[in-house]
């Protein structure tokens, strides 16, 4: 822990009311992923700029309402007027829509599960968003399952329409995408379709982007997702990775401890543990990629960024959340949620002899070669 916070230096909240510093943030950077919700959450057409999407996302969220990150890789860049300070504690709340199954079929009311998309939280230390320093908040699977040099690249379509054979498809191989990673020690790569869905016809790429790939490169995390139903009939639940995970955006309920953040969570690039006296960027990234059939892809959602620092009262008895131990590498989900050793690829349908490629597998990823 930085010793600074244990010194709890209150002038420096006492200064945050004296300069009127505020919970509004500006939005630096948006580059979502294309998905069903692009396009829509925030509102986008052929016309929109960078700048005026970025302002769209600002009044989204300074009005606590939803903005998308589409799949894996899709961000979003935000900072207050005003640095967040390293306290005693959590020093951010970063909500989004998540919420708890009332129909778990494997534990009913004592599920974790529900409607969970979780979204690595990165913060940024310098004078301007192309400069900064970056840092990953290592959250519950950090040090464990998440894959740390995740690259995948979309393709923009070159169609809207399509063969539908898919159920819940209106195109079947609509957004094109390659993905590399390594895992075990071995080169790992995988490519595929992403269908549009019949629900949401429009564009999926973001309609402001004028590149015909995006890439997207980092963190990944392990998928959480089972379909209790069929392929006809999908009943997708989509877990937390443990009752007390944490660091991870759109993951818990906003009302949890588990929607706040600690800056003291930061590491750099080789995973050493970095002291951070305050940040000034907060880079949200959608940190799944997986296809859950008619629900489509798993998008990480926000609707609010505090600063819990600004809180009257907060840093008399602030939230304290005690990370993980960082020794062995082991699956948590297993322990914590229903396990079906049946294989499904990222459309949700059951493969009996998986080729050449990624898979789902007891809610995990895992490649094929």
């Amino acid at each position: 822990m930085n010793p600074r916070k244990l010194l709890f230096m209150g002038a420096i909240g006492i200064s945050a009311f004296a300069f009127g510093q505020s919970q509004t943030v500006k939005v630096l950077e948006f580059v979502p992923a294309p998905g069903q919700f692009v396009n829509v959450l925030p509102s986008a057409n052929s016309s929109t700029t960078q700048e005026e999407v970025n302002q769209s996302c600002a009044d989204q969220l300074n009005n606590e309402m939803l903005v998308s990150l589409g799949p894996y890789g899709g961000y979003i860049t935000v900072a207050f007027d005003h640095p967040v300070q390293n306290l005693l504690g959590s020093d951010l709340r970063i909500c989004g829509n998540g919420y708890y199954s009332d129909r778990d079929p494997e534990y009913g009311l004592n599920t974790i599960g529900g409607e969970f998309e979780p979204g690595i939280v990165h913060v940024g230390v310098g004078d301007d968003v192309a400069t900064a320093k970056w840092y990953q908040l290592a959250g519950w699977e950090y040090y464990t399952n998440e894959i740390h040099d995740f690259s995948i690249t979309y393709y923009k379509p070159t169609e809207q329409t399509g063969p539908a054979e898919i159920p819940y498809s209106q195109f079947d191989d609509y957004i094109r995408w390659e993905a590399t990673w390594t895992q075990n020690g071995e080169q790992c790569d995988s490519t595929g379709y992403h269908m549009k869905n019949v629900f949401h016809s429009q564009d999926y790429w973001p309609a402001w982007i004028k590149d015909e790939t995006l890439t997207f490169t980092g963190a990944k995390l392990p998928n959480n997702a089972i379909n209790y139903g069929t392929a006809d009939a999908q009943y997708w639940v989509l877990y937390r990775y443990a009752a007390d995970a944490y660091g991870y955006v759109d993951d818990s309920l906003n009302s949890d401890i588990y929607s706040t953040f600690d800056i003291d969570w930061a590491v750099d690039e080789d995973g050493n543990h970095v002291d951070l006296d305050a940040i000034n960027f907060i880079r949200v990234t959608t940190g799944i990629f997986q296809y859950c059939g008619w629900l489509g892809e798993s998008s990480t959602e926000l609707t609010q960024f505090v600063d819990l620092h600004l809180i009257p009262g907060y840093d008399d008895d602030p939230i304290i959340i005690t990370p993980r131990e960082h020794g062995g590498i082991g699956s948590v989900i297993a322990d914590e949620r229903p396990s079906d050793d049946s294989i499904y690829d990222l459309m949700g349908r059951k493969v009996t002899n998986p080729t050449h490629g990624i898979y789902a597998k007891s809610g995990k990823l895992i490649y094929v070669k």
